[in-house]
């Protein structure tokens, strides 16, 4: 297991359902609560507009 985590992917090239935590910010797959990996809060722009989201992976590709 690596100790350097994988660098997050640009916002607008994901999902709505990767962008709200839903799924997963790697590969897609949909998470629940029970097994997802918060990646901590993170900022970004949106058209424009600083926001702050807080993406979340699955337990393979967070564990990396």
């Amino acid at each position: 297991m690596s100790s350097t985590p994988l660098p997050l992917p640009p916002i607008g090239d994901l999902s709505e359902q990767q962008v709200r935590g839903a799924a997963c910010v790697y590969c897609g797959i949909l998470l629940d609560n029970g097994t997802a990996i918060d990646l901590g809060e993170q900022p970004a722009s949106r058209a424009g507009v600083a926001v702050r989201w807080f993406p979340r992976a699955c337990p393979r590709d967070g564990a990396t």
